[in-house]
């Protein structure tokens, strides 16, 4: 085996598989006297570093002695080497790398997709017809896994990796914290590190990797598989940090979709959202109720007392209005405050009074104020646009928004708060929306995926259907579920579809991108899709007592649990991010979307949501023993 002088100024996942697995001398960047005849490969790693290094006189003179004699060198994240100088570095957390080599990486194809996350690439002057990149960048890629690129085109992007010659490989990102920084997919990215080891060990190495997050396949048989992993999500919000001040001042969103290749740090979005709190609220209530956790129910308490005393308008014309966030002080998404409110409303099948239930009302009074005739609303509304004349013509128009993205859960809030008060204009405004809604489907007006839409309108039918007992109900509940049926993976999830790619966010790179690129990839969207369906089947299960919503939550709970992260880092384990991989088994998706891509955790629309619908089956399967 070789002997190895590393030359890096800290720890990182490459250097300690260096020293586990190969014959290592480590040298730090202040190294003057290196006797090149002593060792048999050189490696310099300097991801680690605020920005690339540029070696000393004494080690770039070292390092050219090793090159003069043939002997494998490789550079990491470093400036000039040779003639090659650095001109500069590329944000590329949006771009993707693509490989391709005519000498075959075992596990490998050449076309398949690597993401780097949130990195550097450095641009190197003046590149020779005798330079051969390995990775290189593409600006989009509306590809999974796989795209198919001609070497000529592969030459063109950004290098990521590639031969100064033949046995000089350079590395112009940073690469030595691929395990915590969270590189995907793991077994590609392992196939590339394990490459570079045995080259510079001048041998086969076959490393022992240690992922930061793991997922175990799992089979839900019954609830009681799920309370561990409702215990573990619970446990997440709090070791997270989610909670700010204890909830008196809300929840943060979660963390976004960045994850610093040079220390693996997942940055945390601290927006305080009105859905969010609430969602993150409602997981801790039933918590409360479910186990009597008092911890659960003092967190819960004073979430939903932070959004209502607030984020709620309380007099004047726009009483009632839920602000979006306090970002966005003066908008209202009736789908984020519906969101925000169904979890108390659902209190009334724990058979326990809804809290703030007059507040709640006139939310839904203010809301109705702009919706249509036909139930609709546009997709969001603003202070200053709400005049009399404004939402009166809003109140005329039809089919402002005729989507199960922005209208249908507004219509599950308007079901359930009849329910509860039998203010008769709830039910005809929610059942005429459901009603639009289902005379369009499955051609509504999509945001993200087809999959979507049918997942979004589970829980809204159950609720309509529980509410009516009507027939019609019934089977539009029936016909979507079963509609649904056909993206499942036999993972249990179900995959993004969208007929035509007419969704507004798909194949999109300039804002919100939905993660499909082409009909058949095994991807889950647990932001958008599979996220609402552990409520709506287990809802649906409530109210119909049929054996198959049952199997169809215990189906998509074992995909849930599947998907749930496990690590020693805290402010992973027990959570869920929005892309999952269902052939791979792990977190990984295209990365375009501008603010939640595949990698983000959305406090309240993912972790707070799946928690309520894996503890919503307790209740409802309580309710049907009676």
């Amino acid at each position: 085996m070789n002997r190895i002088l590393l030359i890096t100024n800290g720890d990182s996942d490459f250097r300690r598989l260096l020293e586990a697995h190969c014959n290592v001398t480590v040298g730090d960047l202040d190294t003057v006297n290196v006797d090149v005849d002593a060792y048999d490969a050189f490696c310099v790693l300097a991801g680690i570093e605020d920005v690339p290094i540029n070696l000393s006189a004494p080690l770039h003179t070292a390092m050219n002695k090793f090159r003069a004699q043939g002997k494998p060198v490789f550079c990491e994240f470093m400036g000039p080497i040779g003639r090659v100088r650095l001109r500069g570095t590329v944000d590329t957390t949006r771009q993707r790398m693509v490989y391709f080599s005519e000498e075959k990486i075992e596990g490998l194809q050449n076309g398949d997709l690597l993401d780097g996350q949130s990195n550097d690439c450095i641009k190197y002057l003046p590149m020779k017809d005798s330079h051969v990149p390995v990775l290189t960048y593409q600006e989009y890629v509306c590809a999974h896994s796989n795209v198919e690129i001609a070497k000529d085109k592969h030459r063109e992007g950004q290098w990521a990796l590639w031969w100064l010659e033949k046995t000089t490989l350079i590395s112009s990102i940073r690469l030595c914290n691929f395990q915590r920084a969270r590189f995907a997919p793991q077994d590609k990215w392992q196939a590339i590190v394990t490459n570079i080891l045995s080259f510079l060990a001048g041998e086969a190495i076959k490393p022992a990797f240690s992922p930061v997050c793991c997922y175990y396949k799992t089979t839900v048989t019954s609830v009681e598989d799920t309370k561990g992993a409702v215990r573990l999500g619970l446990d997440w919000i709090t070791n997270a940090g989610m909670l700010k001040n204890g909830g008196a001042a809300g929840s943060h969103e979660g963390f976004t979709n960045r994850i610093y290749a040079k220390s693996g740090v997942h940055t945390k979005n601290k927006t305080i959202r009105t859905d969010c709190t609430c969602e993150i609220g409602g997981a801790l209530l039933y918590d409360a109720y479910l186990t009597g956790n008092e911890q659960s129910k003092k967190a819960a308490d004073a979430l939903f007392k932070f959004a209502f005393d607030w984020l709620q308008v309380k007099d004047g014309p726009h009483k009632g209005m839920f602000r979006w966030s306090e970002d966005a002080w003066e908008t209202c998404y009736q789908d984020d405050v519906a969101r925000a409110i169904f979890p108390l409303l659902l209190c009334q099948h724990f058979d326990k009074e809804i809290p703030y239930f007059e507040e709640i009302k006139a939310t839904l009074d203010y809301m109705l104020i702009a919706t249509g005739a036909d139930g609709m609303r546009i997709a969001a509304t603003e202070i200053e646009d709400m005049t009399p004349e404004w939402t009166a013509e809003l109140k005329k128009a039809g089919m402002a928004a005729p989507c199960a993205h922005f209208n249908s859960y507004y219509h599950a809030v308007l079901l359930l708060a009849y329910r509860a008060c039998g203010k008769e204009e709830y039910l005809q405004y929610a059942e005429k929306g459901l009603a639009t809604l289902m005379a369009l489907y499955p051609d509504t007006r999509r945001e993200t995926s087809e999959t979507e839409e049918y997942c979004r309108l589970i829980f809204p039918l159950a609720v309509l259907y529980g509410v009516t007992g009507k027939q019609e109900h019934y089977e539009w509940l029936c016909r979507v579920a079963e509609d649904l049926q056909q993206r499942r993976h036999p993972s249990g999830g179900y995959a993004e579809w969208d007929t035509g790619y007419t969704a507004f966010c798909s194949r999109n790179h300039k804002g919100e991108c939905a993660l499909l690129a082409e009909n058949g990839d095994p991807v889950a969207d647990l932001l958008y899709s599979n996220n609402w369906l552990p409520l709506g089947f287990a809802y649906a299960y409530l109210v119909t007592g049929e054996q198959r919503f049952y199997d169809l939550w215990l189906n998509t709970a074992s995909f849930i649990l599947s998907a749930q992260m496990h690590s020693e880092d805290k402010l992973l384990n027990g959570a869920w991010a929005r892309a999952f991989d269902m052939d791979r088994g792990e977190n990984y998706g295209i990365p375009h979307d501008v603010g939640w891509g595949p990698y983000c955790i959305e406090s309240g629309w993912t972790v707070g949501e799946i928690l309520m619908g894996l503890q919503f089956m307790q209740l409802a399967v309580q309710k049907q023993a009676k």
